[in-house]
């Protein structure tokens, strides 16, 4: 494991994070945060599979993992263009009681079947199931695999929401401390990774116009 991917599971209280540990962001999303009138505007969970550390998570276009050192990475890359009231903030919330192995073994086997669901907001606005899935809707299905919580339905809980859910059932919010800069780039790559956003969040834009008008 490098040095990135061990700082990352190292960021809040010195503990690496526990599987099933929920990561919310603050001053993520303005539209989500506006329609549901809530701070909160997206959620990840963290989970190992063959013992190395993912985040998973739904976002435009599709649910991916990601590696905890490149999540971050991101993150930071955000807010480098923010001011200091604007920046994303990341809070973790641990499980109270550990998960079993058993457990652990439906998250994955669920998070690892979502890999690649278009991501969309239509089974919440719509109140009924589709083919996409949003944040919220993959992390309560997900805890839900386990058999230890029912949330009902996951498409109608927004983050906010989530978040309220699950705070008896877990351990105190920590605020996660992200690095203060992120690697450098060249310009080739920087451009190459703007262009990849803007071409991701273009096709996911229209893919979900045409979802809700037909």
């Amino acid at each position: 494991m490098n040095s990135l991917c061990l700082w990352a599971m190292l960021v809040c209280s010195g503990e690496p994070l526990d599987d099933g540990t929920l990561l919310f962001l603050e001053n993520a999303n303005s539209v989500v945060q506006a329609a549901t009138r809530g701070k909160i505007g997206h959620v990840a969970i963290y989970i190992t599979v063959d013992g190395r550390p993912w985040i998973f998570e739904a976002t435009p276009a599709r649910v991916r993992r990601v590696t905890p050192a490149d999540y971050y990475e991101e993150l930071v890359r955000i807010n480098v263009k923010r001011d200091d009231d604007k920046k994303i903030r990341a809070l973790a919330l641990r499980p109270q009681i550990p998960y079993t192995e058993a457990e652990k073994e439906a998250m994955r086997t669920y998070l690892n079947d979502q890999l690649g669901r278009r991501y969309s907001l239509l089974n919440y606005v719509q109140d009924k199931e589709g083919d996409g899935i949003h944040c919220a809707e993959l992390a309560a299905s997900a805890l839900n695999a386990t058999g230890r919580h029912e949330f009902k339905p996951p498409r109608s809980i927004h983050p906010a929401r989530f978040f309220d859910l699950v705070q008896p059932n877990h351990r105190k919010v920590e605020p996660v401390t992200l690095p203060e800069a992120a690697a450098k780039e060249t310009w080739c790559q920087r451009a190459d990774r703007r262009w990849g956003e803007i071409w991701r969040w273009s096709c996911w834009g229209c893919g979900e116009a045409w979802a809700l008008c037909f």
